[in-house]
């Protein structure tokens, strides 16, 4: 500070630099001109400050000599805090170098002396990625018979035959028993018409036997399908006829008529007989079906034709 004389307050000492002393007016440590004490800032003690430079990375210090030293000024290890960096950079983000690295010209692989915190997994791009294909089967779900399960169908069989025993109309009937669409359900068909007509009181035995043969002749029916829908009732006649003792007599009558048109014959006959335990149910179905056959005027023709079989079925009776 200059006094109003022009001249410098403080004395100077050697050198040319001034002394500031306390009440003098002086400099005062630490301003331009004052002299810089050991220790302070800037001191040019050995060079001990490191100067800073915009080529050189912050964090790597491993090339930084201390001025006028001979020897490296760090000897340890340096390893970066991934906290002090933005997450999955690494030091770059995006191929760029980051906000906390300056003046880095290029970031090509991290120091040897310098470890890394984390390393981001590798990511595979959208052509690497491989999609394994989906096996397409080929089979077709099978729908049930008619869309109908079996206790659908045994009620609407149910219902169309005690309409058809009520008005007796034979085309109706059969119309009915296309609409259930449903061929493999046939013998289960003729099985509840033979258990229902043999119910009724009195039995419809007529009616279901030319429900059967019109059926047949119409080729709604197969001799297959009847076939199997007698067997079917002749495995129940053994409980039936104790509470109908004239079901096994009907039920020959219903065998003979299917005979004469060739619906049925003595092999289906006898084969429906072994299912039959009691001997009087046997023998009542034979007759039955024997007395039916020869009421025909070609009845005798038909038992001729089959006499063999017509033998077998005498051999099981008791």
């Amino acid at each position: 500070m200059r006094n109003n004389r022009g001249g410098v307050q403080g004395n100077f000492g050697p050198g040319g630099f001034p002394i500031a002393r306390p009440g003098t007016g002086g400099l005062m440590p630490g301003m331009p001109g004052a002299r810089k004490m050991p220790g302070m800032p800037g001191f040019d003690n050995n060079n001990w400050e490191m100067p800073k430079t915009r080529s050189m990375p912050r964090g790597d210090f491993s090339g930084v000599q201390a001025a006028g030293s001979s020897g490296p000024l760090l000897s340890k290890t340096t390893v970066l805090n991934s906290k002090l960096l933005p997450q999955g950079s690494s030091g770059t983000i995006s191929g760029r170098n980051s906000a906390l690295v300056h003046g880095a010209a290029t970031v090509s692989a991290p120091p040897a002396n310098i470890s890394l915190a984390h390393e981001t997994t590798p990511q595979l791009s959208s052509h690497d990625r491989t999609v394994a294909p989906v096996p397409v089967s080929s089979e077709k779900p099978q729908a049930p018979a008619g869309g109908l399960n079996t206790n659908d169908l045994r009620r609407r069989t149910i219902s169309l035959l005690e309409e058809y025993f009520s008005v007796r109309i034979l085309e109706e009937a059969l119309q009915c028993v296309e609409e259930l669409k449903s061929p493999s359900y046939h013998p289960e068909v003729v099985k509840e018409a033979i258990n229902l007509a043999l119910d009724k009181s009195p039995p419809c035995v007529e009616p279901v036997a030319n429900l059967m043969e019109y059926l047949y002749i119409k080729k709604i029916l197969t001799a297959i399908d009847i076939k199997a829908g007698f067997l079917l009732f002749g495995s129940l006649l053994n409980d039936i006829g104790i509470d109908l003792p004239k079901a096994p007599s009907n039920f020959g009558v219903i065998i003979g008529k299917l005979i004469l048109i060739g619906g049925l014959d003595f092999k289906v006959v006898r084969e429906i007989l072994k299912n039959v335990e009691d001997d009087m149910f046997q023998r009542a179905i034979f007759d039955s079906a024997v007395g039916t056959i020869k009421s025909a005027a070609s009845g005798q023709s038909v038992l001729d034709l089959q006499t063999s079989d017509v033998e077998a079925c005498q051999s099981l009776l008791k």
